[in-house]
This record gives structure tokens, C-alpha cells and sequence, in this order.
């Protein structure tokens, strides 16, 4: 918006006696500036009017600063005023640089700003060049000589608002990112107070009743790597954050089925993933990242994705496993007496039963045995134990016992002292 050439002919800043003849572009060009500075804020007003008309963000009455008037009449009034006293320059660096710093944390966008201070500075010369022909000041074409000054100092200008708001704009951003991190935090640590929950939302722009998922990514040492960046899933909004077990996302679903979140999450060489159900509102937050490390610690193996809504008895298994680990010994130990190849063998008789819903007509089928073979094999495990596998409450237990012998391995069973960690230390 400035309009003068830093250090020009210092005799545009003495007056001019009236009626002088053939003024130097510079001379001429002062005479301009007077002018206009005389015209006070009918000027500045033409000037809003102009940014208002080619930059549709200032044309809206939300989006556009309400002091807008006011930074445009300090604008134009520097400008004018350092053409005619060229050690205002510092003035004018001053009021480019605060403007810049202003807009910054006022979160208007830069490219709106930049379009709007050229725009000014198009108007100012537009007026400048009216007011020669108008009032005739002298010959019109002379400003052609002082043009490509007044151009580079209205470059530099744009420059030093950029600049200013450019190192704002990072403190700003952040400060808003740590903010984002704490409260996020807050809401996945611990259920919030209401207040804090409604503040929450408008910060994180997202919907204080929405439904949500969350995530826990676990990197394996020593080759996995939790990645830096959220996955983009088409109409799921995810937020990230760190911490020191696991890396946890917050999915907001909108009205998008869990699966669409989950078919977005791919666990690479070194990851596991742990996925919470669905849950109700940004309160809920808090129980949603429990199950989801609930699910993570589900994981056996390095590439598993697992959604705790599929294996919620691994899950009840998981989060008590001494008496997982009670309940596999009082079952299972008995088995333990027998030979290891016929142990193993009960074993796989009874998986294979179970996975084909209790047929034994299927279940000899995989086995590559006879039927009777494989009803052989489960009297013998009933007398082995004491269970009746056609008691419900009997096969609820052997199913339990048998997750939790997979899920911990012989030691549960074995009734000796056992380690449950299966995510290896960060």
C-alpha cells in the first residue's frame, strides 16, 4: 500500500509554489500525494470499496476484519505521507510489519491478506493518476518514470507484511497444535466435566454427541515404526496422539460404518493395532482408548489388526489374566500328565471340534480320521477332566480356558509363575 520510492529525490518532500511549470515526475508525483492526503477519509473510503469488490473474502461480513476501514485509512495515510518525507520509511516498515503480525493472529489467510494490500496499492495509484488529469497537476505521462519505483516499494511492503506474518503465524500455529495435544489428551485420559467436554468440542471441531473409534498403534522393536502421519480414510476425520505406549488415533465416523475406519488402518512389518467399538459422544473418549489398548494387547503377532468387538472374550481374558490363567489351570492341567504328542493331539481335536461347531462328522473330515475317532478322543478328554462337553456351562469354561491357553501358552495352565506382556518395551 505504499506508494513511494525509499529514498527518492528529497526535494518532493519541500512545497511547491503554485503555479509552477514543468514539474519533475517526482515534484509531480508529491503534488499527488498532497492532494489526496487533503481528501482525508473520502479516499480511504474508495480504497475499502475496492478491496471489498475484488477480494470476496473482505466482501463477506463474517470472514472479512471488522477493522478493516481503520487498517486501510493507516495505510493509505502512511503511504501518502512518506512520498512527501521519505524518513517516514521506517513508519511505513513499522505499520506493514504490525499489520502482517495482526492479520496472523487474527487467523485471516495469507493469500486473502496479500490480495488485499495489492489491490490497495493499485487503487492508491489509481488515484494518484485521477488527480493529476483531474485537478491538472501537470503531465499526466510523467508518472511513467516513477512507476516501476512506486511498484517495487508496494513488492517490498507486501514482502515485509508476508514475512511478519509468516513468523507469527508459526508461534500461533504452535500454540494451537499444544493446546489440540493437551486437550485431546485430556479427553482420552480420564472422563471429562461437561464444561470442559463443550469446550473441548469447539476447539477440536468436532461434535460433542458424535460417534467415534479409536485406534492403538503399537510399534515392535527394533524395526517397526509407528508412522508419522494419520491414514486419510474418504469421510473419516482422524487425530493423533502420541504418547509414550502407543501411538493412539481418534476417529470422528460421522454417519460411516466402524469397517470404514478399519479397512483404512493397515499394520506394516513391526505394527500391531488394537480397535475400540463405536462409541457415543467425545465423553466417551476415555473408555473408547481402554478397549482399543484392551484389543492391542490381544495381538500375537506382528501385523495384527484386531477389533475388539470380534474377540471380546480374549478381551475379558486380557484384562484379568491371573485368573485367565486360574481358570486354564483348573481345565487344562490335567492334560498336562499325558505324553506331549498325545496332549497335542487332544488339543487339536478339540480346536478343530469347536471351529466346526461341535460336528464330528466335519471335524474327522479335517482331521483326515474316522467320526468315531474324533468322539473317541473327546470321551477320553472328558474323562480326563471331569467335563462333560454336552454341559453348556462346562464348554464355556473349556472355551475360556482354551483362549487363555492360547492366548498365554503352557505356563497358565501349567499353574506356574508367568509374565503376560505381549507388547514388547518401547
Amino acid at each position: 500500500m505504499h506508494t513511494s520510492p525509499r529514498g527518492h529525490d528529497a526535494a518532493v518532500s519541500r512545497p511547491l509554489t503554485e503555479g509552477a511549470t514543468d514539474p519533475s515526475p517526482l515534484q509531480l508525483f508529491g503534488r499527488a500525494c498532497r492532494l489526496l492526503l487533503g481528501h482525508g477519509t473520502e479516499f480511504t473510503d474508495s480504497v475499502v470499496d475496492r478491496i471489498r469488490t475484488e477480494v470476496p473474502y473482505y466482501a463477506d461480513p463474517v470472514l472479512a476484519p471488522p477493522d478493516l476501514p481503520q487498517t486501510v485509512g493507516a495505510g493509505v495515510r502512511h503511504g501518502l505521507e512518506v512520498s512527501l518525507d521519505p524518513s517516514r520509511i521506517v513508519d511505513v516498515e513499522r505499520y506493514t510489519r504490525e499489520l502482517g503480525i495482526q492479520r496472523a493472529e487474527q487467523g485471516r489467510p495469507l493469500d486473502e491478506v496479500l490480495h488485499a494490500f495489492r489491490v490497495a496499492g493499485s487503487e492508491v495509484w489509481s488515484g494518484i493518476i485521477s488527480a493529476v488529469e483531474r485537478d491538472g497537476l501537470g503531465d499526466m505521462r510523467q508518472l511513467v518514470h516513477v512507476a516501476e519505483m512506486v511498484w517495487k516499494s508496494n513488492d517490498r511492503d507486501a514482502f515485509l507484511v508476508a514475512d511478519a506474518y509468516r513468523q507469527v503465524a508459526k508461534g500461533v500455529a504452535s500454540r494451537h497444535g499444544e493446546r489440540v495435544r493437551l486437550i485431546l489428551a485430556a479427553l482420552l485420559e480420564s472422563r471429562s466435566a461437561p464444561e470442559f467436554t463443550r469446550d473441548a468440542a469447539a476447539i477440536l471441531d468436532l461434535p460433542l454427541g458424535g460417534r467415534f473409534a479409536v485406534a492403538a498403534v503399537r510399534a515392535t522393536p527394533p524395526y517397526g515404526r509407528v508412522p508419522d502421519t494419520v491414514p486419510e480414510i474418504h469421510g473419516v476425520r482422524i487425530l493423533r496422539h502420541v504418547c509414550r505406549q502407543c501411538d493412539v488415533l481418534v476417529a470422528h465416523l460421522g454417519g460411516l460404518p466402524l469397517d470404514a475406519f478399519v479397512s483404512g488402518l493397515a499394520a506394516g512389518p513391526g505394527l500391531r493395532i488394537g480397535i475400540s467399538p463405536v462409541v457415543q459422544g467425545l465423553d466417551g473418549l476415555a473408555r473408547a482408548r481402554d478397549m482399543a489398548e484392551l484389543a492391542l494387547r490381544t495381538c500375537l503377532a506382528d501385523g495384527d489388526v484386531v477389533r475388539l468387538d470380534t474377540c471380546l472374550p480374549d478381551g475379558l481374558l486380557i484384562s484379568r489374566p491371573d485368573l485367565s490363567a486360574e481358570l486354564a489351570h483348573r481345565v487344562l492341567r490335567p492334560l498336562y500328565d499325558l505324553e506331549p504328542a498325545d496332549r497335542d493331539l487332544l488339543f487339536d481335536t478339540l480346536t478343530v471340534w469347536m471351529e466346526n461347531g461341535g460336528s464330528a462328522v466335519q471335524s474327522a473330515r479335517r482331521m483326515f480320521c474316522h467320526r468315531n475317532t474324533v468322539l473317541n478322543r473327546l470321551r477320553r478328554f472328558e474323562q480326563i477332566t471331569g467335563l462333560a462337553l454336552s454341559r453348556p456351562r462346562d464348554l464355556v469354561q473349556l472355551t475360556l480356558a482354551l483362549d487363555a491357553h492360547r492366548l498365554f501358552g503352557p505356563a497358565a495352565a501349567l499353574g506356574g509363575e508367568f509374565e503376560w506382556n505381549p507388547l514388547p518395551s518401547p
